[in-house]
């Protein structure tokens, strides 16, 4: 069955950044299925909570859920795993690989995205290739492993314009009230080995990815990026 979904982090069993992530499953059921939810944003708070204490979660840390809206109507609530208590730079620092797709809807959270990621993940683990950057017919990248991209320069720092989701949105807005250098455009794969970091942001966090002009001593920025969005959660 098709769906759409959202990964919404919480503090214990209350979902953090609930109105954007609830706005965002609306205008895309509506633009995919014609319909919106059919729920309102409490009930589908008082059921993430409910999913939260189903699958053990504790209350007293950052939890996770994904939420679906399948094709039907339905919506499922369930629990994901979550290693960090905050907004993190993960610990992990994959290599990655340039992989061609076409068409916007792989960028947007929906069944088909979710597939080809599976597809990317399995191939990676057999080739043992690290994770996929996709890179649209013109060039540009549009995801690392799924989450939006930020490549940082010597003297920019620029978040993808592909780029979408709360983290996202937060880390861009955070780090743009500090810093001139911060832009929105095209990242192109031939910028590429021009790049101090390249990053990927999500609700797992933020992932520095290995290789091209990266290295590991210089995560400066993906370190104040998750600094910068788990300060502003904690208001």
């Amino acid at each position: 069955m098709a769906f759409i979904y959202e990964h919404i982090r919480t503090k214990g069993y209350s979902p953090l950044h609930l109105e954007e992530h609830y706005a965002r499953l609306t205008a895309l059921s509506e633009e995919l299925f014609c319909a919106p939810l059919d729920c309102s944003s409490e009930s589908l708070a008082e059921r993430i909570g409910e999913a939260l204490r189903m699958g053990g979660c504790s209350p007293r840390t950052e939890n996770a859920v994904c939420v679906r809206r399948y094709d039907s109507g339905e919506i499922v609530v369930e629990a994901v795993d979550m290693i960090y208590n905050s907004f993190s730079l993960r610990a992990l620092r994959p290599e990655g690989y340039i992989c061609r797709v076409s068409g916007e809807l792989l960028t947007k959270n929906t069944s088909a995205k979710e597939a080809m990621l599976e597809l990317n993940r399995t191939t990676a683990q057999i080739a043992d290739k690290g994770v996929a950057i996709w890179a649209n017919d013109s060039g540009e990248v549009v995801a690392i492993d799924g989450a939006s991209a930020v490549a940082v320069f010597e003297d920019e720092i620029r978040f993808s314009q592909c780029g979408s989701g709360v983290e996202f949105e937060l880390a861009r807005k955070e780090l743009k009230s500090r810093s001139r250098k911060v832009t929105t455009a095209p990242i192109q794969i031939e910028e590429l080995p021009k790049i101090k970091e390249l990053l990927g942001i999500d609700y797992r966090g933020v992932t520095a990815i290995e290789g091209y002009g990266a290295h590991h001593y210089m995560d400066i920025t993906a370190e104040k990026i998750a600094h910068l969005v788990a300060t502003a959660e904690k208001g």
